[in-house]
């Protein structure tokens, strides 16, 4: 199962880092906007101003900053779609009226708002000013019409050699992910060229953390497989080795307790559908005994009377004892279904994990000591992966 949106949690991981956000505008920004950002003061703001309507096309991340001699916000709005926008002016527009709207409501002062737009889809995103939305507008209308405009973060434009003009390791990598994740050969051959970067990223702990947050936002939204994704960072170094072993038993443990969760619903499901059976069973059986009863009755009231008690006990008795059995076998049933799901789920990911393992060339009590999986099942495994010849 994965998150929401892992594209907007990795780009709000990614572009948190202020040093990750500063090295985009040196690369995309205007220099004179460059000059003008005190990044001493740059500030991450809790804010969020998108709406019901903007959230299908946005994820934003807010920010304070001295420009000059005034404060101003700066805005990221990660464009969710893969392809171009063509009147991203509408979306924006709404956006800088909700920023204002919410100052005047809290009687703030209104401050310029620059608006910074990520795109990590594939076409080149073609940038126009408001007016070349309308057919040909004569010049005493252009006064009308809104004359603004956003900074345009393009990272389809980032080839192999423009990305060493990101200076740090963190903003290499991010670009490299988000504008690849979805670009399975891409992706790998990036990956193998700037292998440096990651390196140099896991020799921190904070590096560590984030690449292993990166591996994790692959494994959801890449096309290549959580085993070739192991193998491409497990050849980098050892540490990634060991960074994206530690993702990928959280993503084992997430597995165990979806299964969990599914056994719990089953017998949930199970006792109830038992015991709905079971309440139906006395309501006929009531039903069915009133009516012989009202039947005898009318013939001998003596007998009828005697006859009627005698097949209403039987027939509780009866209805008793079979909803009891029903329950038992749709307990028994339930709890042998929830059983056999967690030893499946359990199977598959040993299997996943002792291929990846073999694929490292290591031996089998080393992969059984890894795995915490007895000798004789890590040596079964082996021998079913070695005559299917898959993992």
């Amino acid at each position: 199962m994965s998150p929401d949106n892992p594209h907007d949690k990795f780009f709000k991981e990614a572009f948190s880092q202020p040093e990750v956000l500063i090295d985009f505008l040196h690369v995309f920004a205007p220099e004179a906007v460059c000059e003008r950002i005190d990044y001493a003061t740059l500030v991450r703001e809790a804010d969020s101003f998108t709406d019901d309507q903007l959230a299908e096309h946005f994820a934003d991340l807010v920010f304070s900053a001295q420009y000059g001699e005034q404060s101003i916000r700066l805005v990221l709005l990660l464009e969710h779609k893969s392809y171009t926008e063509e009147h991203p002016h509408f979306q924006i527009n709404r956006y800088l009226l909700n920023v204002w709207e919410s100052q005047l409501k809290q009687k703030q002062p209104l401050t310029p708002v620059l608006p910074v737009i990520v795109y990590h889809g594939k076409r080149r995103w073609k940038q126009r000013r408001v007016a070349d939305y309308f057919a040909p507008v004569d010049e005493s209308l252009r006064v009308y019409l809104p004359d603004f405009d956003y900074l345009l973060i393009d990272l389809s434009t980032l080839a192999d050699e423009r990305l060493p003009l990101l200076r740090s390791d963190y903003a290499r990598l991010t670009a490299i992910l988000l504008q690849n994740s979805r670009r399975k050969r891409e992706l790998a051959r990036l990956l193998d060229t700037f292998a440096d970067v990651v390196r140099r990223l896991v020799e921190t702990p904070a590096g560590q953390r984030f690449v292993g947050t990166g591996f994790l936002y692959l494994t959801y939204t890449s096309a290549l497989t959580r085993v070739e994704l192991f193998t491409i960072f497990s050849r980098i170094s050892s540490q990634t080795d060991t960074t994206t072993m530690t993702v990928a038993e959280e993503l084992i443990r997430e597995g165990e307790k979806r299964a969990i969760t599914v056994a719990e619903e089953l017998i949930r499901e199970g006792e109830k559908r038992a015991i709905t059976v079971a309440e139906e069973l006395i309501r006929e059986g009531q039903k069915r005994a009133m009516k012989a009863a009202e039947e005898l009755v009318r013939e001998k009231e003596e007998r009828a009377m005697k006859a009627a008690e005698e097949l209403v006990r039987k027939k509780e008795e009866r209805a008793m004892k079979a909803a009891e059995e029903l329950v038992r076998q749709k307990e028994e049933h339930a709890m042998k279904a929830a059983q056999e799901l967690v030893h499946q789920k359990e199977r598959e990911a040993s299997v996943k994990f002792i291929g990846a393992m073999l694929k490292l060339n290591l031996d089998v009590v080393t992969i059984a000591s890894a795995a915490e999986l007895p000798l004789t099942d890590v040596e079964a495994i082996v021998a079913e992966i070695n005559r299917t010849g898959t993992a």
